[in-house]
């Protein structure tokens, strides 16, 4: 046997020997249920308990359990090669462990489990220290410290009972782990804590989201509230008049929070102003459908957002370090041929009515620019929303790393008689917010009774990229009075249900 050889079987051996040696920790969560992921919601009790075993007579000196919330961006860089991204720990609850609850001495013996129960309240907000970077505005530093919701990962995806596509890239990420440490001092050095095992368990938190106030669109380049389109009477033949199509923004979609049952589908409805300004005494088209379309848009940066960022289509994301990923998800197409159209006459309606239509500029419905006869016609439609089943919503969200927005696409199609060739059309895109209810009984405020840090943690996440990113940053907003505990970094596994 040659030396080289007799190393190899001797570390094999060691690793063997150290891979068994190692305390086995299982989490068991209250309510579990096999093959699925618990979730939960603002002022929920996350409960369970951390059972340890082990196969020889092991020392330790504590046990850690605690939860901690991490957001992840990872960019492609256009200008060189290679990626850039973030990591940020927003949340970190320490479970307390009275030294009672130890065994005396510190030592796990072979045959007996070790239980210690944990239970944590998902809190209503974070601390303000979380976002310590320049912000444009005290609204911006707000909406950072509201509890993100879980995105990103597949296997928490869903309703709790299948998995869906949360239509967020694999370049960000929001996860929340219970992690279970069994910890034990150096022998020569007492400051230094190393892990004896680590392991984790991902739960789903969305929490509950209140309605904000309507986004004001005026110079949005990315929202269009009104439009207004010519009315031609066939290809390559003259106009009938001008239509104009508006909308407010709807109300909005409210989630239900996890572990409700849906009595209703979850739904709101957009209401569409439609007028027609004849040239001349033509009649309105004849409408055909209204296409309606939820449009979702994910944004991550390297670095933290200073304002709530949008889609303005002046510089691509990925040049400044930033990245954007959209998905349209279909709702609906109804037909709208039954709208009636109701006749208006400036002359028998008065001045003071006639002063408005063509003055007010406020007036999302009123007269198209090219207005200048007597006689328009207005309708209204109202239009449903609902959330298709196969994909999974989260409520919209800004953090410092990640967020989430949606908008309402409305395509209006109409006939004319000779206008077989294309059939025209004209679109809306309406700002809508996705909100979560809470649960009956109102939001748990009682104090936690937990000690709260926040540190860094190196290889948190099991990367979802091909390639690791060539250049990561952390983003360090741990308030300056927390405590950090150095350790030393071991493999960690994280529990599948």
């Amino acid at each position: 046997m040659t030396p080289a050889s007799s190393v190899s079987r001797a570390s094999e051996s060691l690793d063997i020997f150290t891979r068994r040696s190692q305390p086995k920790v299982e989490i068991e969560l209250t309510g579990q249920k096999p093959r699925l992921v618990n979730s939960y919601t603002t002022g929920d009790q996350i409960e369970g308990v951390a059972t340890i075993t082990v196969e020889h007579d092991t020392r330790f000196d504590e046990v850690d359990i605690v939860l901690q919330g991490t957001s992840r961006a990872i960019v492609e860089r256009t200008v060189c090669p290679g990626r850039t991204g973030s990591q940020q720990m927003f949340l970190k609850l320490r479970q307390p462990i009275d030294y009672s609850d130890y065994p005396t001495p510190r030592l796990l013996e072979p045959g007996r489990e070790y239980r210690f129960p944990f239970t944590f309240t998902v809190p209503e907000q974070l601390l303000p220290q979380v976002c310590r970077h320049d912000t444009t505005h005290d609204h911006v530093h707000r909406a950072h410290t509201m509890l993100p919701p879980t995105l990103g990962d597949p296997m928490l995806s869903g309703n709790g009972k299948t998995l869906l596509d949360d239509m967020a890239p694999e370049m960000s990420q929001v996860a929340y782990v219970i992690q279970v440490s069994v910890l034990k001092r150096s022998s020569t050095d007492q400051s230094q804590i190393k892990p004896l095992a680590n392991i984790g368990k991902k739960v789903r938190i969305i929490p509950r989201v209140e309605e904000e106030p309507p986004i004001n669109v005026a110079g949005h380049a990315f929202y269009c509230t009104r439009k207004e389109k010519s009315v031609k009477r066939g290809f390559l033949r003259g106009k009938l008049g001008r239509m104009v199509m508006s909308s407010a923004q709807p109300g909005p979609i409210q989630l239900l929070p996890p572990g409700c049952e849906a009595s209703d589908t979850v739904s709101t409805v957009a209401t569409v102003q439609l007028r027609f300004d004849p040239l001349g005494d033509e009649q309105p088209p004849l409408l055909g459908s209204m296409v309606s379309k939820l449009r979702s848009s994910t944004f991550f940066s390297a670095n933290p957002w200073e304002d709530f960022p949008c889609q303005s289509g002046n510089l691509p994301f990925s040049q400044v370090g930033q990245g954007l990923f959209t998905e349209s998800v279909p709702l609906s197409t109804m037909s709208v041929q039954s709208a009636q159209w109701k006749k208006h006459s400036l002359r028998s309606e008065g001045s003071r009515c006639d002063s408005f239509h063509s003055s007010s500029s406020d007036d999302s419905t009123g007269p198209s620019e090219a207005f200048s006869g007597d006689t328009y016609y207005t309708a209204t439609i109202v239009i449903p929303v609902t959330l298709p089943k196969h994909k999974a919503f989260v409520p919209t969200f800004h953090s410092c790393l990640i967020a989430r927005t949606y908008a309402l696409d409305l395509s209006l199609t109409w006939h004319t008689p000779g206008a077989n060739v294309l059939t025209p059309t004209i679109s809306l895109r309406l700002p809508i917010q996705i909100t979560t209810q809470s649960k009956s009984g109102g939001l748990i405020k009682s104090s936690l009774g937990v000690v709260v840090t926040q540190e860094e943690l190196d290889q948190f996440f099991q990367p979802r990229l091909v390639s690791p990113p060539t250049d990561v940053v952390n983003v360090d907003l741990a308030p300056p009075e927390y405590t950090e505990m150095s350790v030393v970094p071991v493999p960690q596994t994280v529990q599948s249900t």
